[in-house]
């Protein structure tokens, strides 16, 4: 369950706003007003969800969270101004599992911070269907729901929260293509956000697991359509 919350911007206006409207809303909110600081406080006290403004002084957002996601799978929100799709998808690159572009309303952030949090309860109204199977095995492909690890030929692959929903709803439909949209429904519940950002999670968790195995090709590109999982080579 996600109870404690990082933020970090620096405009103080805007975490001000956030912190009293959050905490209404039930959570714990932590506030650190530049990328350094916010990188101090992690390490002192780790949040259940860490929120982050793109553009900063001193560690900026994507740094950030980059040296978050080196230590920790906590899932992480990034905030910018930014509205190119460009921007977005190089965030996801960096580790995030979502991204809110300014402005925004606080309804918006703390819905987006809901939906991430049914996705990652293992038996809550609305978590992601798959983790109601504890553990899938799929050829050399091992998930573990109930310890959050996946394995490809005995090795761990480490993948954000995000990551993990994709592939655990691939391989619990294997054989099967899964829109973007689909997939985009089964990781982030009622969020909507492009379905493209769907293809940036699918290169990462092809890249983490070709580190162990570089002839992994289980996750198939249905062009036009989506993604299928395979656990057989194609024939020849």
């Amino acid at each position: 369950m996600i109870k404690r919350l990082l933020i970090v911007d620096d405009d103080c206006s805007l975490c001000a706003v956030l912190q009293v409207s959050l905490s209404e809303d039930g959570f714990e909110v932590d506030i650190a007003s530049d990328g350094a600081a916010g990188w101090k406080r992690f390490q002192e006290r780790p949040p259940d969800l860490a929120v982050l403004d793109v553009l900063m002084p001193e560690i900026d957002g994507l740094e950030l969270c980059r040296k978050i996601r080196k230590l920790s799978k906590v899932p992480i929100i990034l905030l910018t101004a930014r509205g190119e799709e460009v921007d977005r998808v190089i965030g996801l690159e960096f580790g995030a599992d979502d991204y809110v572009t300014k402005p925004f309303s606080t309804r918006e952030l703390c819905a987006r911070i809901r939906a991430i949090g049914r996705r990652l309860a293992p038996d809550g109204e609305g978590a992601l269907t798959a983790t109601s199977a504890r553990t899938l095995a799929i050829g050399p492909l091992i998930i573990d729901s109930g310890r959050f690890e996946v394995r490809w030929q005995g090795k761990a692959v480490v993948l954000t929260k995000t990551e993990f929903a994709i592939l655990t709803a691939l391989a619990r439909r294997k054989g099967f293509v899964l829109s973007r949209e689909q997939l985009l429904d089964l990781s982030r519940g009622d969020v909507v956000t492009t379905d493209r950002t769907i293809d940036t999670f699918i290169k990462r968790i092809r890249n983490k697991i070709r580190k162990i195995d570089p002839s992994f090709d289980s996750i198939e590109t249905i062009t036009g359509i989506g993604y299928r999982y395979r656990d057989q080579a194609p024939e020849e």
